[in-house]
């Protein structure tokens, strides 16, 4: 593919022109790309915090059409439509510009991935010696699986603070459980890549968390005009496994106990034979 062809090329020129050695290479072409789309992700942070400002009092009105829609009360459905309308523009809500930075980052990240993964490969490349300190040899995987375990703890890292610093609604238990299982299971997954793949994700995440942090600090949100998000919790807790496969409590019916059984009424006086 061209645009991995051309990334090799980045990667190789960096190494060669300015005598890094592999593991700096990578890690200056991973810091240099991030660098260059920061201000598009501050751009897209702002406007996604506008949308989390927003999103418990929007959610409300949803729960308001939905509730009109369906008792049939469609001028009341209308009504609260514009009201939907009118705070996103309050607010200046957008669907497409928050994920702009997205967009930006997840071509590079899998580009960036499969050009060091084909470097890897090639003998003529010398990333068997391009290594530091326990990693010396970037083509074969980390014998110690120091590499997979941070980058596991990257990915999570970058959940949790993101859940914590820049969401409007508090992540509930059961989905931190699962996202520290998938990052566990992903060291598992990734103990068998080459060092230098395991690098080029240890320095995105790296970027990411201290990206997270900056774009989270007050005196940054102050000169970027990012409003303060309030955190809401859920009204009551979301219902765990044993909830769900729970019938009885699901449906609110009621045990034995609390069954009145119907009676016949009896009728007054005696029965005629």
């Amino acid at each position: 593919m061209f645009p991995v062809r051309m990334t090799e090329y980045a990667l190789e020129f960096m190494h060669v022109s300015t005598g890094l050695p592999w593991w700096a290479a990578i890690g200056a072409v991973v810091v240099g790309y991030r660098l260059l789309i920061l201000p598009v992700n501050a751009w897209s942070q702002k406007h996604m915090m506008n949308a989390m400002q927003g999103q418990p009092e929007m959610n409300r009105i949803t729960a308001q059409i939905k509730a009109a829609n369906v008792r049939r009360d469609y001028m009341s459905a209308a009504k609260h439509s514009q009201e939907l309308i009118a705070i996103r523009k309050k607010l200046n809500i957008s669907v497409v510009k928050p994920m702009v930075g997205t967009f930006l980052q997840i071509p590079f990240m899998m580009v960036m991935f499969a050009a060091v993964r084909d470097l890897a490969t090639i003998p003529a490349a010398h990333m068997s010696t391009g290594g530091a300190l326990w990693f010396t040899n970037l083509m074969a995987a980390d014998p110690y699986m120091i590499l997979p375990v941070i980058s596991a703890l990257g990915t999570m890292g970058t959940f949790e603070l993101q859940s914590k610093l820049n969401s409007s609604v508090e992540q509930s238990r059961e989905m931190k459980i699962l996202f520290r299982c998938i990052a566990v299971l992903g060291a598992a997954v990734t103990s068998g890549l080459s060092s230098s793949v395991l690098l080029f994700w240890v320095y995105n995440t790296a970027f990411t968390v201290l990206q997270i942090l900056v774009f989270s600090a007050k005196p940054f949100r102050s000169v970027m005009g990012i409003p303060d998000v309030k955190k809401v919790k859920f009204a009551r807790p979301p219902p765990t496994v044993l909830d769900k496969l729970n019938v009885k409590k699901l449906v609110g019916m009621k045990s034995k106990n609390d069954a009145t059984p119907f009676v016949l009424p009896r009728k007054s006086g005696n029965p005629k034979n």
